[in-house]
């Protein structure tokens, strides 16, 4: 009885392998072209790169009246064009997908990485976004399991699939109750009671009523930047592996920070949110450069006119913005 026990487990364990590596041979160029179209150019690399940039929706955002269309990376190698430089960017990403899509190099590559840096990927609201599902569904097929084994658990959706409403409540519970930290007396503990309290006539008009604009914008601003980064944030995790994935393999790996608009922080929430930011910054550069890695700081590259988004929190620049940005990384870029 054991032997035949013994026997089908060697049997299915041979046919498992069999159907793997014809799955690898056949469909999964295929499937990953479709799921992770990132991933394949990351392993259809041309020959000789230099650089490859990845990024999100700041690289390849521009307004329609910029006297230059060119994206940040298309920017770096204008003032760099002896480096062959390769982008490849997608919405709303950030590096717990990118460290998949350099899983997917093969040993075609590249001398440097430039991997953008967004300060808002650690904060929770896009952490728990209803973005996540389509992102990490787009990297199922390329965990460290057997390929014919992820198209399965791809097939039967064995990823991350909460609902928007279930992410919300996470995000809300996260604002309600974890403590923000300052090394001196701060009168609110969590980022709710500070939005609640700048939501409460945090801004008056000259005759007395509230401002609903700045009011709505400020809450943008404690949302989206009052936060603490140490080592218990899950991007903390995502940035270590890339720096060590450049360690191994021997390529350059830059970390392009990017510019936020800290004055108008500054102007609508005040001096206690640009300490986060700036503190944050701090941790960010500390702790990479300790790890190898180049952090292009480019935190307060930007100034408050050349942001395209005047009622919200994101990285998109007019060309001077972009411009400024785009030099700071060639300035910094050592290849050779």
């Amino acid at each position: 009885m054991a032997k035949k026990i013994a026997y089908k487990i060697l049997l299915l364990i041979v046919t498992l392998t069999a159907v793997n590596f014809l799955y690898q041979f056949t469909l999964y160029k295929t499937d990953v072209k479709k799921n992770a179209p990132c991933a394949y150019q990351c392993k259809h690399l041309p020959s000789g790169v230099d650089v490859v940039y990845f990024g999100e929706s700041s690289n390849f955002t521009v307004d329609g009246d910029d006297s230059t269309q060119l994206y940040i990376s298309e920017l770096v190698n204008h003032f760099a064009p002896h480096l062959k430089l390769v982008t490849i960017d997608t919405p709303a990403v950030h590096a717990g997908i990118y460290k998949y899509w350099l899983s997917a190099m093969n040993g075609n590559l590249p001398k440097a990485i430039l991997v953008t840096m967004n300060m808002r990927s650690f904060d929770g609201a896009w952490i728990h976004s209803k973005l996540e599902t389509p992102l990490i569904r787009s990297v199922r097929l390329l965990k460290p399991t057997p390929k014919i084994m992820n198209r399965f658990l791809l097939s039967v959706k064995n990823f991350e699939d909460k609902s928007v409403a279930e992410r919300d409540t996470i995000l809300q519970k996260e604002w309600r109750t974890k403590q923000l930290k300052f090394p001196y007396p701060f009168k609110y503990k969590t980022v709710r009671e500070w939005d609640n309290a700048t939501a409460n006539g945090g801004w008056l008009k000259a005759d007395g009523s509230w401002d609903f604009d700045k009011i709505r914008l400020a809450a943008h601003y404690i949302k989206g930047y009052a936060f603490n980064i140490d080592e218990e944030n899950p991007r903390i995790k995502d940035f270590d592996d890339i720096a060590q994935w450049g360690r191994e393999n021997k390529v350059k790996v830059y970390f392009n920070l990017l510019a936020e608009n800290v004055a108008q922080a500054d102007s609508l929430v005040g001096k206690d949110l640009v300490f986060l930011m700036k503190n944050n910054r701090d941790y960010l550069v500390d702790r990479y450069t300790k790890m190898d890695a180049i952090v292009i700081d480019n935190l307060e590259s930007v100034g408050i006119n050349d942001f395209l988004d005047k009622d919200w929190t994101t990285e998109h620049y007019n060309y001077k913005g972009r411009i400024a940005i785009a030099k700071k990384i060639v300035s910094k870029l050592n290849i050779k």
